[in-house]
């Protein structure tokens, strides 16, 4: 049975009415999610607003605009601080290929009905980025004004505990931060409530790896490459069936293969066992995104040879239905 998906790129530079538009649309879709183990499992209003002034302040001012401009109730309120929010796991497959004109890519692998499949280009603060979205308002994948490029993946362990859900994070780091060691930092400081890895690439072509927890336990590498397990040799349920240990190894092989070109490992992505086809069962890719820091241009690509060209100086908006 074949799947479809709508694809809706956004241009919007302050919190307005196409925000709000799809904040409406599905706001009961992510209240239902965000109580599926009952409300007193959630933080209260008052922890929500306390741990973002003590983790993010600077997005306080922010969450306080989306609670006003929804006229948000006392739970979407504590939803959209995202802090303890119910579980969410996907898949994907992100590589920084280094060589002469570095690039992030990466794969989104997910459920197609869970997926919000906005691309949003945006100025709420001081800085422009382009991500698309997940969490209302939080980031999968992204690129700032300043070439820091951002990327997550699940990491594969079902471990809990308080803090952020990993995309209102990587929303801050686009926000306020412009190197790699910065976006380092954030996430050494901001505690998340599951394990993720974040690869990142900046301007001057730093790359680093970021394996979190909710234990704490932060490891920094600058290995360019992330999937679904953390550590050389983890294995747990999730890496096995999402081939978590065989995408590793196909990367490093790319990566190191001095007769494959930029061209040819970005095409990579598009075919196994880069690319997911078990839409069934709520793991399959569905798009692929390059992020080039160098020209502060972005690719998105989507199976069937559906490929959308967008920058900081070129964002057309559009949407488009995309077969699967």
């Amino acid at each position: 049975m074949k799947n479809t998906k709508l694809v809706r790129f956004v241009n919007e530079d302050r919190l307005g009415g196409k925000w709000l538009s799809f904040y409406r649309e599905t706001i009961d879709s992510y209240k239902q999610w965000f109580l599926n183990e009952g409300e007193f499992n959630r933080p209260s209003y008052q922890a929500c607003h306390n741990a973002i002034k003590e983790h993010m302040p600077e997005l306080e001012a922010m969450w306080l605009s989306m609670i006003e401009l929804t006229e948000a109730d006392d739970l979407e309120a504590r939803l959209l601080s995202f802090y303890c929010p119910s579980p969410y796991i996907s898949g994907c497959s992100q590589a920084v290929w280094s060589k002469y004109n570095p690039v992030l890519v990466r794969n989104y692998d997910y459920d197609l009905a869970l997926c919000e499949m906005r691309i949003m280009k945006t100025r709420w603060f001081e800085t422009e980025v382009i991500a698309s979205l997940d969490s209302l308002w939080g980031v999968l994948d992204g690129m700032n004004e300043h070439g820091l490029a951002v990327s997550l993946s699940f990491g594969g362990t079902r471990e809990r505990g308080v803090g952020f859900g990993i995309p209102v994070i990587l929303r801050y780091i686009l926000e306020f931060c412009q190197t790699t060691q910065q976006a380092v930092d954030v996430l050494q400081r901001v505690p998340t409530h599951m394990t993720y890895n974040v690869t990142i690439l900046d301007a001057a072509y730093n790359v680093s790896t970021v394996e979190i927890s909710p234990n704490n336990i932060t490891r920094v590498s600058h290995i360019p490459i992330a999937v679904n397990h953390q550590g050389e040799y983890e294995l747990t349920d999730y890496a096995i069936f999402s081939k978590s240990h065989e995408r590793k190894k196909f990367l490093i092989d790319k990566l190191y293969d001095p007769t494959i070109n930029i061209e040819s490992f970005i095409d990579s992505f598009e075919y196994t066992p880069l690319f997911a086809n078990n839409y069934e069962e709520g793991f399959g890719t569905i798009y692929t995104a390059i992020y080039n820091p160098t020209l502060k241009a972005t690719e998105f690509r989507w199976p069937f040879n559906i490929r959308r060209y967008k920058s900081f100086v070129s964002f057309e908006e559009e949407a488009f239905w995309v077969t699967y």
